[in-house]
């Protein structure tokens, strides 16, 4: 037994499922520190809409649970082939951290511990934890990247007008806001902008593709699958404010959800070309 493993408490020296006992405590504190980023909006999410609120919550959607899956996957492997490492003075900080009940203080402690975590693993354990890092930064962008989301929403508003222009010359735009002739109209919010599942996709990517310890080339794959998910999301913007029948479809539970579908079977083509 190592000097890490004899300095636990008795209840962490249990081995969870067949792990190593150094591996066990940082995959479980990194996938709490996840679970405390979205613990709070989910209690919110259920007191005031019910259960069918959790299929619409940021962090929850089909592109952000494939990251945290394919990151959890790759620490998985890490922790089973010896490849996962954390000093057990992070891993008390990062418990310590997510005794508060704040978000932010989770995602901060998700995105310092994965980068502890990262620095002394190796393999699969890396990409991993640098997955779960990245998610981490991706609830801290939400939070304090208003201003770079706000110019890259105006832009999508003004890219939808400008095609939809050629088959509805009477669209108007102001600002996020495009309008029909007929009053039916949209503003283009951050649930809507590819910044809101963009970021998961690229993370899920990198950690599928570089997390099996093959160095598969990644810039290729990364700029196709961004241009792809841009232009889609440029057409369903060009739906939704199209018709009143199409928004109600395609902004509801179901249709973000089938969207994020489609790009989560894109992503999968892209990682897997």
């Amino acid at each position: 037994m190592s000097a890490t493993s004899r300095s636990l408490p008795r209840w962490l020296r249990v081995a969870p499922l067949g792990l190593g006992r150094e591996a066990g405590l940082p995959l479980i504190l990194l996938l709490g520190a996840w679970l405390g980023i979205q613990l709070g909006p989910m209690v919110v999410a259920l007191r005031e809409t019910g259960a069918a609120a959790l299929l619409n919550l940021n962090g929850l959607g089909p592109l952000d649970l494939l990251a945290l899956w394919a990151s959890m996957e790759a620490l998985w492997r890490g922790a089973r082939a010896g490849e996962l490492r954390a000093p057990l003075w992070a891993g008390a900080l990062c418990a310590g951290l997510l005794l508060l009940p704040s978000t932010l203080v989770a995602a901060g402690a998700l995105v310092l511990y994965g980068a502890v975590v990262a620095w002394g693993s190796r393999g699969a354990a890396r990409w991993g934890a640098l997955g779960m890092l990245g998610l981490g930064l991706i609830h801290l962008g939400g939070v304090f990247g208003q201003p770079a989301l706000t110019a890259l929403i105006l832009w999508e508003a003004w890219a939808t007008h400008a095609v939809m222009s050629w088959l509805e010359p009477g669209l108007t735009l102001a600002g996020p806001v495009l309008r029909m002739p007929d009053g039916h109209g949209i503003a283009v919010m951050a649930g809507c902008s590819v910044a809101h599942f963009l970021p998961p996709a690229l993370l899920a990517l990198m950690v599928m593709r570089r997390g099996t310890g093959a160095a598969r080339p990644l810039l290729g794959p990364a700029l196709a699958l961004i241009l792809i998910l841009v232009v889609l999301n440029l057409l369903r913007l060009m739906l939704l404010v199209w018709s009143p029948f199409a928004y109600g479809w395609g902004h509801g539970v179901l249709g973000t959800n089938l969207f994020g579908l489609l790009c989560v079977a894109v992503l999968q083509a892209t990682a897997d070309a």
